[in-house]
């Protein structure tokens, strides 16, 4: 039994790894032996953000509570440690940690910039430690439909489609850490990172791209980006501007013989010669999928196919440049 600690207890960590926890916890599969957070009032639960809301008593009473990760490590034996902090933090924390001789789970995005995750990625084989970076789409039925149907050809080759993840601002975060880009990138690294690493992963490298953002509320909290292909290009919509608006994730993809659109919850496939109808499939938790698939990866030793650290580098590193064509206005820039 894989035994885990969870550094920073904010909006993510109760909302959404949590009741994988829980749940993992019930079928024998972890033990989470402690948590820490420099606020103590986090411990109580009951945060609200953007996909929803935590329970009240999330922990029980064995489950340990730090404010400070030194004194956490001084005293609670672990296997990994979940890392839930703000983004800034990522790349160092996850460093010791690995450093420590912990397997690492890090929320997305894996750095600010492509150096650090380079960084990580150096210190997890240095340390012959697993590191994971919590780019939950890849664990997404809805996705997963459309990697088969891509894997396998099923509806022919794609030709056109359109991301968006659309939200209200979150202002939940600690310090309001979220709306400052100097500490979480903005909606382009936080929310719009999501449909660019799922693109990336379904579809390729991007031969070239282009990117326009806006300022809301603070620094680019719209972003449209477009990512090409040799036939065919992607759309990708991040807005997090969306105030009063409830959270809304979906896609719709066109293939050569059907289109294949997911919204609301519902997935249904529209062929290009028959009529409409929903595939069998079933919704399922990202969180506790990708949880999961790390767990299982810590006991058995098998090699990460879906979801490796250097993938979610690369992710990062097509962030970087997609600021850099959001600042020139939105040039066309070659992939590199």
């Amino acid at each position: 039994m894989i035994k885990v600690a969870i550094l920073g207890f904010g909006g993510i960590a109760q909302a959404a790894h949590m009741p994988a926890y829980r749940q993992l916890e019930a079928e024998g599969k972890i033990k989470l032996v402690a948590v820490c957070d420099i606020d103590p009032s986090r411990f109580g639960g009951n945060m609200e953000i953007n996909i929803g809301g935590s329970e009240e008593q999330l922990l029980g009473d064995d489950v340990k509570r730090y404010t400070a990760w030194q004194d956490m490590v001084a005293n609670e034996q672990f296997d990994m440690v979940d890392i839930c902090v703000p983004t800034f933090l990522h790349a160092e924390l996850a460093i010791e940690m690995l450093s420590r001789g912990y397997h690492v789970l890090s929320e997305k995005p894996m750095s600010l910039r492509y150096a650090d995750c380079l960084r990580m990625c150096e210190a997890t084989k240095a340390a012959d430690r697993r590191l994971m970076i919590g780019q939950c789409l890849r664990f997404g039925n809805e996705y997963g439909f459309l990697r088969d149907a891509i894997q396998n050809n099923t509806f022919g080759k794609p030709v056109t489609g359109t991301f968006r993840r659309l939200s209200a601002p979150p202002i939940w975060g600690w310090d309001n850490w979220f709306m400052d880009p100097e500490r979480s990138g903005g909606c382009l690294l936080d929310l719009h990172i999501h449909d660019v690493d799922i693109i990336r992963c379904l579809f390729g490298e991007p031969e070239a791209f282009t990117c326009n953002t806006q300022d809301v509320y603070s620094k680019k909290d719209l972003a449209h980006s477009r990512l090409y292909y040799p036939d065919f290009s992607i759309l990708a919509i991040g807005d997090w501007s969306q105030q009063g608006v409830p959270f809304t994730a979906d896609y719709r993809v066109g293939f050569e013989k059907a289109i294949v659109d997911y919204a609301g919850g519902v997935l249904t496939v529209y062929p290009r010669d028959g009529e409409p109808y929903t595939p069998e499939w079933s919704a399922n938790n990202f969180y506790t999928a990708e949880i999961e698939y790390f767990v299982n990866l810590l006991e058995t030793g098998a090699e990460n196919t879906l979801n490796p650290p250097e993938s979610a580098a690369l992710t990062v590193k097509l962030i970087n440049a997609l600021e850099k064509s959001a600042a020139c206005g939105g040039e066309k820039m070659k992939n590199e």
